[in-house]
């Protein structure tokens, strides 16, 4: 499973009538990463597209406001039930992707750099 597969399914959850369009949905997904992952509307559309091919969502175009809305089907629900196996099966090669990010910025930065940006995470961790 890709991060962003996850990502999507873990948003379209916790929608209220279960239908999504592309602005809100990297809206969501920046406030999940508190600010510092949403993905470009050039990720995001053929994204959407890509699930619709596979039929794990439907798209519609709500004609008042001209956005296109995408909801699950039973396919892309399904794939959400099964989401917490899903996630747990893909974990080492997230943690390993984390790794090799961290790694190279321990290179790039040094580890001063690194201590800091963990520190950062560890108090934005209290914080919650």
């Amino acid at each position: 499973m890709r991060v962003f597969e996850a990502v999507f399914l873990q948003i379209m959850s916790d929608t209220k009538d279960g239908r999504i369009y592309g602005y809100e949905l990297s809206a969501k997904a920046r406030e999940l990463s508190d600010g510092h992952g949403a993905p470009s509307y050039g990720v995001i559309y053929p994204f959407l597209r890509r699930m619709e091919r596979a039929e794990v969502v439907r798209s519609k175009k709500d004609e008042s406001s001209g956005r296109v809305y995408y909801e699950l089907t039973r396919k892309g629900k399904l794939d959400l039930q099964e989401l917490p196996q899903r996630l747990k099966e893909a974990q080492g090669d997230l943690g390993e992707h984390v790794l090799g990010t961290i790694t190279l910025y321990s290179k790039l930065y040094g580890q001063e750099a690194l201590n800091d940006l963990l520190k950062r995470l560890k108090t934005r961790r209290k914080n919650e």
